[in-house]
């Protein structure tokens, strides 16, 4: 009960760490990261007992585990407090040329699907299967095929672009008259990949919903978890060869009845303790920091693999080299290069980041929409500190992050002015 605990306290103390009452911001996204970890996994635990089985590691006493999950919560929190910026002096206009750029961002996102899928139809009946992604990397592990990978996340900008010109010359619109720009968004980012088509819907809700506001945090978050347990069920839907209403209802019946997957994938993508744990078991650590930061890139990345955390990781937790599916715990790789200093500076300065990328969001929102939904589609990818690995980070970054990092660097000239 020490992690619920210290969550509420630090909650009920520092006031920069309370919600914000808009609801989509990077902020909130945050804290209910940070929520589902410290709160709602651990009562799990309590509760229903450990889901993540660790060969060779039974349930054991995990208090080293349990004091680097509190570090590391303690020095981002000291980052996010103690981060300050300043106030843009004037704010930063949308550019202009939105036809423009927004046709660039379809044309590069189409072209890419033709290239992986090789027709509309074989996207639309397919991108959402595993097997079929499995074969179309397969198919296209060539720099053309790392290209048209890339292309695809430009869709969400391409629509983000229209809907805020068709915004403009209609000015107030009413939340339902948004939900068709937000099946748009989904048709073109069809992926197995649950992030691939979540982060860019929640980056488009990001400045379609900017002035939604609530007291009633309690439901609110109880419809994300009820949205989580969704989400979670598309992890039994991926793996299907084919789907008809008739199979996903029958489907989602059997999802319900074996409600142990829910709280295992749930302690397994929100993170819990005992992921630590065979980190702790390795008697001559390496240094892993740099490979795991290179490994995901491509081409270079290969001579780095086999000193990357993932790889260590992997090892330690099957005792062999039979799969590298484990997810090796940002806090726990800190840890594991260099004790509790560098999970208290790492994780101070992923504070830092967060609180930047947050106030950065917040400034722009209701002047710049799209550029504010690019600063908010990286807190999405840095997320990956808080509930992936470092690697992942990395491989966000190379294949997710330039849709964005282009429109901000097309209104760079103008935050640099009022800055």
């Amino acid at each position: 009960m020490l992690l619920p605990l210290i969550w509420g306290s630090v909650l009920g103390t520092i006031k920069r760490f309370r919600p914000d009452l808009t609801v989509i911001t990077p902020k909130n996204l945050m804290l209910f990261v940070w929520f589902n970890k410290l709160v709602i996994v651990p009562l799990e635990i309590i509760w229903v007992g450990n889901m993540i089985p660790v060969e060779r590691h039974p349930n054991q006493d995990i208090s080293t585990e349990i004091c680097i999950t509190l570090v590391s919560f303690g020095a981002f929190v000291v980052g996010w407090s103690c981060f300050s910026q300043k106030q843009m002096l004037r704010p930063v206009v949308a550019f202009s040329s939105l036809t423009t750029w927004a046709s660039v961002y379809f044309l590069v996102a189409l072209v890419s699907l033709s290239l992986l899928y090789g027709s509309l139809e074989n996207y639309l009946s397919g991108a959402i299967f595993t097997y079929v992604t499995r074969e179309i990397v397969e198919q296209n592990a060539t720099f053309v095929g790392f290209l048209a990978n890339i292309g695809q996340r430009f869709w969400v900008f391409g629509v983000l672009l229209i809907w805020y010109k068709w915004k403009t010359k209609k000015g107030k619109i009413h939340w339902l008259r948004q939900v068709p720009w937000l099946i748009l968004c989904l048709a073109g980012t069809l992926s197995s990949n649950r992030s691939n088509m979540a982060y860019p819907l929640l980056t488009l809700m990001s400045a379609m919903y900017a002035g939604w506001k609530t007291r009633h945090s309690f439901w609110l978050v109880m419809l994300l978890l009820g949205l989580i347990v969704l989400s979670l069920f598309f992890g039994y839907v991926r793996v299907q060869s084919s789907l008809d209403t008739e199979g996903i209802a029958l489907l989602f019946d059997n999802y319900l009845e074996h409600d142990e997957y829910i709280t295992y994938a749930h302690q397994l993508y929100f993170g819990s303790p005992y992921q630590i744990t065979p980190l702790l078991s390795i008697e001559k650590p390496s240094s892993t920091l740099l490979a795991s930061l290179v490994d995901p890139i491509p081409i270079v990345g290969k001579a780095f693999r086999e000193q990357s955390g993932p790889y260590v990781y992997n090892l330690a937790y099957h005792q062999s080299l039979v799969s590298q599916d484990k997810v090796i715990p940002v806090a726990g790789e800190l840890y594991y290069n260099g004790g509790y200093f560098l999970v208290t500076s790492g994780y101070a300065a992923i504070g830092v980041v967060y609180r930047w990328l947050d106030r950065t969001f917040k400034d722009n929102v209701l002047i710049n929409p799209p550029l504010a939904a690019a600063f908010f589609y990286l807190a999405l990818l840095f997320n990956a500190t808080l509930l992936l690995s470092l690697s992942v980070l990395t491989q966000f970054l190379v294949y997710n992050a330039a849709p964005a990092l282009l429109i901000i660097a097309a209104n760079w000239s103008q935050i640099r002015k009022a800055s």
